[in-house]
């Protein structure tokens, strides 16, 4: 069987940290990113994550040892996701992960800039301004944070969500992008 999509179809493409340890479709995240379909103009979400390690949590994964083969390895994902996305949203996460998995992780973030302007992406969607993680987006804009006005979450989230335009990172990458 075909699947017939609609003229309108647009998908995007949001740019996590790693995978959860449970399928995607049973988390917080994932619930979270679909609010935001609509919001930025999709009706398709594609996952795409900086690194290919499942981890319980943040704290996990910065025990993990990325190597250099981690990182490549995930950068076939993210390229497929990216070169066929129309929309780019930047959720990795507002904090930093300390010592060498933190210096990988950014690394690979800059990758991924790169890539998205090389694919023709001059924006990013992100919540204020960061790569906010949509797991925390709800803690983010809920009423007592007293950040953002608006009777649901779909009303607050929609008054943080905003593209940014890409800064280009530094040292440039050669774009694999098919042209």
């Amino acid at each position: 069987m075909v699947e017939v999509l609609p003229r309108d179809h647009r998908t995007l493409c949001a740019v996590l940290l790693n995978p959860a340890l449970r399928p995607a479709v049973d988390t917080t995240s994932y619930r979270n990113l679909t609010v935001a379909l609509p919001l930025v103009a999709c009706s398709r979400l594609q996952l795409a994550n900086l690194v290919d390690l499942p981890s319980r949590d943040q704290g996990q994964l910065r025990a993990f040892s990325i190597q250099e083969e981690d990182l490549e390895r995930s950068r076939s994902l993210l390229l497929d996701s990216i070169c066929t996305s129309d929309e780019i949203l930047f959720a990795w996460g507002a904090g930093r992960i300390a010592g060498p998995t933190g210096i990988r992780l950014m690394e690979q973030a800059e990758w991924v800039r790169h890539q998205a302007i090389s694919a023709g992406f001059h924006r990013a969607w992100m919540v204020a301004g960061a790569p906010r993680h949509p797991s925390r987006w709800r803690q983010f804009v809920g009423p007592e944070k007293q950040r953002v006005s608006g009777n649901s979450f779909e009303a607050r989230l929609a008054k943080v969500l905003a593209a940014h335009p890409i800064s280009m990172p530094s040292p440039p990458c050669i774009s694999l992008c098919p042209i």
